[in-house]
């Protein structure tokens, strides 16, 4: 089983995908993770100044880790992908979409102790920096590969989480897949 998740940051694809991973025992990748490993690498504290500065100037670095998702999503079978254009580079795959209202986005994402490149320290920066993001990825994505990833209908499912809790999420979208599958 291929699954993707894609969405605006602060929805909860990271948890999502640990939890889904460990429900139908499938491995893990997250392109996030490998873009805050660059951002740090290229000497930014923040991924979304490392988008807007670095990554918009340098389209080689979106190719890199587009192309290794499309391999990734070749060469394996029972993963979730955690990546924005997981769905593109992935076409046989679950395509899964999270949305997030972006304050409660923002406030998520000021309380996750774990997240350590995003520089916002209220809520008014932090929902400002993942508006930025969001912005900076739809325009790059759309003039490298011409893909919109606002366009809901590129996904199977696109679920609202942002009053649901981490199990209520993971609750629909199995019970989305569990239906899928039968």
């Amino acid at each position: 089983m291929k699954i993707t998740l894609a969405g605006s940051p602060g929805s909860g694809k990271s948890t999502l995908r640990k939890l889904l991973a460990e429900h139908y025992g499938l491995s893990t990748k997250g392109t996030g993770d490998f873009m805050r490993e660059l951002s740090c690498k290229y000497g930014y504290s923040d991924i979304t100044q490392f988008l807007v500065e670095y990554v918009s100037e340098h389209p080689e670095v979106d190719h890199q880790v587009d192309e290794e998702q499309r391999i990734f999503g070749k060469e394996n079978d029972n993963f979730v992908l955690d990546a924005h254009l997981g769905f593109h580079f992935v076409p046989d795959s679950i395509r899964i979409c999270l949305i997030c209202d972006l304050e409660e986005a923002a406030r998520r994402i000021l309380d996750d102790i774990e997240r350590t490149t995003e520089d916002a320290t209220n809520i008014s920066d932090s929902m400002a920096a993942s508006q930025k993001r969001r912005d900076t990825m739809q325009k790059n994505f759309m003039s490298l590969y011409q893909v919109d990833i606002n366009d809901h209908s590129n996904f199977d499912l696109v679920l609202d989480t942002t009053t649901l809790s981490s199990v209520e999420a993971f609750e629909r979208v199995s019970a989305f897949i569990d239906a899928r599958n039968t």
